[in-house]
């Protein structure tokens, strides 16, 4: 074994940017802190303390927040995090239309807008990027009231996305667009792009149903079915960014007869489930699992027994993913997210019904608690956390 090949020895650089981070991680989460609280809290050394906090001062990433008078003597100034320097830009993409959101690092909303994709006498896959780029161009460049300057983007996608590189999406027919490369390339900005349903579970992880969950699953219920995992503080992306493809599950072993391409077998079936309640009155067909549960769910309600039978076949086959899905990952929640909102408290009671007895340890089974913003609000912390990883590395 050669030199090379033996453990590598930290620099004074690694040294540098390990302080830095503990320094920043803890004004972040403890609020302003006085030099000689930092040192305590963190096990650095005074010099070291004074200076990276100097450095971080004059960066201009850390500012000064008044007096400590706490202890006897000369008052010390403490220290704050400057969270309102720079902001990230958060996309929430739809087949329908794009959402973004611009932040600041401590994730406090200053501009929010939509944009309805244009689809006349273009190619649908096109007209949903074109409309993504003009978004984001016209929140890059400035928005009246927002003076903090946007320093990174992040896109929640509708589909298998790895490495910012959207393999397959079929909400929004695309296939193996580069989608970071073209915002990154088109705004000089460093870009992360996530699936949807990741966003999602983060988004629930750090700020809703799932808090202080060890670990936890989002199924959200869409334009097909999906599911995000997280566990530990981290979301589980898998090989190829492809876990939580739930709709792939197979339905049974007839599933070994055929194949599956856009859609998985247990995404078909639901969908077979769900076909008197597509939406046919508009000038395209809209096969969404999403809206026709909620016209199937409207039905029941109106006593139909047609509809009556459907739901319990499809919460037969969600009960099933469920049920897959924890005796894999075991975690301690299950939100339900999407379309399920509306019918949140019944569509709880029915999977808890299917799984207890049938599995072991069986999940709690919860309703998103962010809704429609839970996907935003994961990617524009995941985004957040890239901004932040660029200030602890100069």
């Amino acid at each position: 074994m050669g030199a090379s090949d033996g453990p590598r020895t930290a620099t004074t650089r690694d040294v540098t940017e390990i302080n830095r981070t503990a320094i920043l991680d803890l004004l972040l989460a403890a609020g302003p802190l006085s030099r000689r609280e930092i040192r305590e809290r963190t096990g650095l050394g005074s010099a070291t303390v004074e200076r990276l906090t100097q450095a971080l001062i004059d960066e201009g990433e850390l500012e000064i927040a008044g007096l400590d008078r706490s202890s006897p003597g000369r008052p010390s100034g403490l220290l704050r995090y400057v969270s309102s320097r720079r902001a990230i830009l958060a996309v929430d993409l739809t087949e329908a239309n794009a959402r973004g959101r611009i932040v600041d690092l401590a994730g406090t909303v200053l501009h929010e807008q939509y944009l309805p994709f244009r689809f006349e006498g273009s190619d649908p896959g096109a007209a949903r990027l074109d409309g993504l780029l003009e978004l984001v161009d016209t929140l890059v460049s400035g928005v009246p009231g927002v003076r903090t300057p946007v320093t990174g983007i992040g896109i929640a996608v509708p589909g298998i996305t790895d490495d910012g590189h959207v393999t397959k999406a079929s909400e929004l027919e695309w296939r193996d667009v580069p989608v970071a490369d073209i915002l990154q390339e088109r705004t000089g900005l460093p870009v992360l792009a996530e699936n949807d349903a990741n966003a999602t579970v983060y988004g629930e992880y750090l700020h809703g149903a799932a808090r202080g969950e060890e670990s936890a699953i989002a199924l959200v219920l869409g334009t097909g079915i999906g599911a995000g995992i997280a566990s530990e503080g981290r979301i589980h992306r898998g090989f190829r960014s492809a876990a939580g493809e739930v709709g792939y599950l197979l339905t049974s072993t007839t599933s070994f007869s055929r194949y599956f391409t856009d859609h998985g077998d247990t995404e078909n079936a639901i969908a077979a489930e769900l076909a008197a309640w597509v939406d046919r009155d508009g000038p395209h067909v809209d096969r969404r699992i999403g809206p026709a549960f909620r016209r199937m769910m409207a039905a029941v309600e109106a006593g139909e027994d047609l509809a009556g039978q459907a739901r319990d076949e499809f919460f037969d086959l969600i009960g099933l993913v469920c049920a897959a899905i924890s005796v894999v990952i075991a975690p301690s929640v299950i939100v339900l997210a999407g379309a399920f909102g509306q019918y949140s408290a019944l569509s709880v009671d029915q999977l808890s019904r299917r799984l207890i007895g049938r599995i072991p340890s069986p999940p709690r089974l919860v309703a998103s608690s962010l809704s429609f913003d839970a996907a935003i609000t994961g990617i524009s912390a995941l985004a957040i956390e890239k901004a932040r990883a660029a200030t602890y590395l100069v």
